[in-house]
């Protein structure tokens, strides 16, 4: 039936994973009824305590039926216990969330993915982007353009693009690691630096992909033709990026972090 749960794995070297036996999270509210993936992982700091905070797509219709993906948000301390918050984006085709890992200028921001670009939204607490009151949502869609961080502009990211794993803060900016869907619906990796203190400002970005469907496990699955990174750690100095392939496994590429950033900043 193709109806999605998360699951739960754990490592100390980055690479051997020990899964835990049953799903974290599960659909079991009508907003997520068909499905809960794609989740992002941010630890954040806020009100005095931090809390890892899950994005996920949460699906209310059919998968592949094109209608009904939201935005879900979990949350947990110790990866025991978890709390679902409910949807934190409007009513609208909304997916590809993820959560800034520390509060920029006081608030939580949080980028996502109305079609076909990806914007940014802030919330001035926790409340807020829990319980953002009727004309929240109104207001910003009403401004939708004002808060667009990129749009497709290469062709290998033509139809739609979307952020992967939640940016990574360096020197240099934020680090975003996003997809990008072609024409012919290939799905590859790029990468952008945002601007540490307003992140709408997109210092640099990769005109070409740097990861791309090339392995048998990435050509051939569940939707052939996928690399979908959703999640990043550096680990001595080494970028370590997992991604889906293929939609059918979990991959794991890695890079040197300094590289990444010395190629960027070079363009």
């Amino acid at each position: 039936n193709y109806i999605s749960s998360i699951g739960c794995a754990v490592s100390e070297d980055g690479v051997h994973f020990q899964r835990y036996k049953r799903p974290v999270l599960e659909p079991t509210d009508e907003f997520d009824r068909f499905g809960c993936e794609d989740p992002r992982v941010t630890y954040l700091q806020f009100d005095e305590r931090g809390l890892f905070l899950i994005t996920y797509t949460a699906l209310s219709a059919p998968a592949f039926s094109g209608r009904g993906n939201r935005v879900g948000l979990a949350s947990t301390e110790d990866f025991r216990a978890f709390q679902k918050h409910g949807l934190v984006t409007p009513g609208v085709e909304d997916k590809d969330a993820v959560i800034f890992p520390g509060l920029i200028n006081g608030r939580i921001a949080m980028l996502h993915r109305i079609l076909p670009d990806i914007q940014i939204v802030y919330f001035d607490d926790f409340e807020q982007m829990t319980n953002p009151g009727e004309d929240f949502w109104g207001k910003y869609l009403a401004t939708l353009s004002d808060f667009t961080v990129m749009k497709p502009k290469y062709e290998w990211e033509a139809r739609k693009i979307g952020a992967g794993p939640p940016p990574i803060e360096t020197e240099e900016g934020w680090l975003l690691l996003y997809h990008g869907v072609d024409e012919k619906g290939v799905y590859r990796m790029g990468a952008a630096l945002l601007d540490l203190e307003n992140p709408i400002r997109v210092r640099a970005r990769s005109p070409q992909p740097l990861l791309e469907p090339q392995k048998p496990y990435e050509r051939d699955g569940d939707i052939p033709n996928v690399v979908f990174p959703e999640g990043a750690v550096i680990l001595n100095e080494n970028l370590y990026v997992y991604y889906g392939g293929a939609d059918k496994c979990c991959c794991l590429a890695t890079v040197k972090l300094k590289d990444l950033l010395d190629y960027l900043l070079g363009l």
